[in-house]
Parts: C-alpha cells; sequence; structure tokens
C-alpha cells in the first residue's frame, strides 16, 4: 500500500508546475534528504527506512493547494502589508487568537497564516511520535506523514519571497521573480551550489521559530530583488545570460538560506521527538489483531 501511495504521488507531482510552489519540486526534496542525513543515531534508522516516501510526501502541502483544498494562506506570511506595520512588525501578535480578535480570519488568511500552521503541524508530528509508546498501529504511518509536511512549511519560510507582500515582484514591475529564484536557478544550478547547512538544533517552539525564519527571510528579499533586476538590465527576454546573471548575484542567498532550511528540517523532527519524550521510534508498527468473536447465546423464540 505505500509504495503504491508513493507511484501514485511521484506521478501526479510529475504534472506539477514546478515554478508554482515554494523551492520548487527537487529543492523541497533536496532538502528533506539532506535532512534526514543529520538526523542523530536515536531516531535515524526510522527515518532512514522512510526515506523514499518522507523525500515524496514532502510535496503534500502543494499537492493539497492542486486540488483546490484551502491550503495557499498556510504558506507564507505578507510582511510589509500596511496592517502589521514596520519591520519587525509587532503589529501583527504572535499569539494566533490575539491576532485572529485583531485583524479577523479574512485579514489573517489574505496574508499568510504558515507560524500557526507550522505550530499545528508540529504538534501532529509530536503526537505521532507518542504514539509509538503505546503501539498504535499507525504510528509509523503518522510519523512519516506529519515529519514530511511539518518539513514542508519550515522550509517555505526559508524562502525570501515567502515573507513579503512583494512576492512576486508585482509591486516593482518584476512580475515571475518568485519563480526564478526559487525554481528556476535551483533547477539550473544545484551542482554548482556549496550548501553546508550549519549544526542542527532542536526546534522546540515552531510558532516562534517559524517566525525568526520569516524576518530572517525577509531582511532578503531586497538584494534578490535587486539581483533580479540588475540581471535583467536592457534585455528583452528572460535568457541564459539573465539567468547566469541572477544566479551570480543570489548564489550566497540560496546557498544560506537551502543550508538553514536543511537544518531546521532535521531540528524540527528532533524537536517534535524531545518534546514526544524520546521515544522509541520503532520500524514496524505491530499490525492490530482482530479476536474472533463468539456468537452470543440467542434465547429462544416461544
Amino acid at each position: 500500500m505505500r509504495k503504491t501511495t508513493v507511484t501514485v504521488a511521484l506521478a501526479v507531482a510529475s504534472m506539477w508546475p514546478s515554478s508554482s510552489y515554494a523551492w520548487g519540486v527537487s529543492a523541497h526534496r533536496y532538502i528533506m534528504r539532506r535532512a534526514i542525513e543529520l538526523l542523530p543515531p536515536s531516531i535515524k534508522p526510522f527515518f532512514e527506512a522512510n526515506r523514499d516516501e518522507l523525500v515524496v510526501r514532502v510535496l503534500d502541502p502543494d499537492l493539497w493547494r492542486s486540488v483546490g483544498w484551502d491550503e495557499d494562506a498556510n504558506h507564507f506570511v505578507d510582511f510589509g502589508v500596511k496592517e502589521y506595520g514596520d519591520y519587525p512588525f509587532k503589529e501583527l501578535p504572535r499569539e494566533y487568537d490575539t491576532a485572529l480578535e485583531k485583524f479577523g480570519m479574512a485579514t489573517l488568511k489574505r496574508n499568510g497564516l504558515l507560524p500557526w500552521r507550522e505550530a499545528e503541524e508540529f504538534g501532529n508530528l509530536r503526537r505521532a511520535m507518542q504514539s509509538f509508546g503505546r503501539d498504535a498501529a499507525f504510528a509509523g504511518i503518522e510519523t512519516v506523514l506529519f515529519a514530511a509536511v511539518a518539513a514542508h512549511y519550515i522550509q517555505d519560510a526559508h524562502q525570501p519571497l515567502h515573507a513579503t507582500n512583494n512576492y512576486d515582484g508585482q509591486l516593482t514591475g518584476q512580475h515571475g521573480v518568485h519563480a526564478r529564484f526559487e525554481s528556476a536557478l535551483f533547477d539550473r544550478y544545484e551542482s554548482r551550489l556549496t550548501i553546508t547547512p550549519p549544526p542542527v538544533k532542536a526546534i522546540v517552539a515552531p510558532r516562534d521559530t517559524a517566525f525568526e525564519v520569516l524576518l530572517a527571510s525577509y531582511r532578503l528579499v531586497d538584494t534578490v530583488l535587486a539581483a533580479d533586476k540588475a540581471a535583467v538590465a536592457g534585455k528583452e527576454e528572460y535568457d541564459d545570460e539573465y539567468f547566469d546573471r541572477f544566479f551570480a548575484a543570489v548564489k550566497p542567498v540560496l546557498e544560506q538560506r537551502l543550508g538553514e532550511s536543511i537544518s531546521a528540517t532535521a531540528g524540527l523532527i528532533v524537536g517534535a521527538w524531545e518534546r514526544a519524550g524520546r521515544p522509541k521510534l520503532k520500524l514496524q508498527s505491530p499490525r492490530p489483531i482482530q479476536k474472533v468473536r463468539k456468537p452470543a447465546a440467542v434465547a429462544a423464540r416461544w
């Protein structure tokens, strides 16, 4: 059943326009693969055994968007909107209920919900890991699913254009820069990137970490937009020379944010495991045993 799920997901993912999703299909998979390598020995065997499925399922939140689920707002925060004030955007409360009361759901969804979605999926992952201690039938399946999903959102937060209201250069006449930065550059120049993840630190406060990561991403927005504008100067189209120029200018940003995304993905998994009480992640959950039900005595009919 798992092989079938992975195969179907791969087939669907191959039909997605990679330019439409954060970091693109290839980069999300790359980050997930590299993150598994950084996990501590206590839990690494479980994730190594489920590597193929994790690398596929890290794309699930983008698949949910493509099939029409109400998912878009979970992938970003539009810092820069008037309602949130100036950097570091203290007008946006970090507590969800306070933010909801202040702005209402329509405004929050329009401007993005990523940190709160990250906290929700971190909780799902923690509970899935805890269920190993009860020998729950689906502990392994749910841990793989929620590890991949939680990883997706923290990876999105590391992409600078997921932290700004000028997310596609639409406010500065740079339409399409989102896809050119997050997908085209990685797909074209992956072999020329030197990505060295920093040491892994357990993430135990996912909402606050997501806000911090998004603020760091926002600080890089001007660098990305300026590089795009300089690379296309005097051109009528985005040709190979444009991409060479763009890549040369933002290569340090790509290497930094991809490396930090890898470490954060591993840190999220480690943090959920620690918060779960460090359970032993068994490679195969026990199959539920159904007992034979003996027919109850039937009263005679008179």
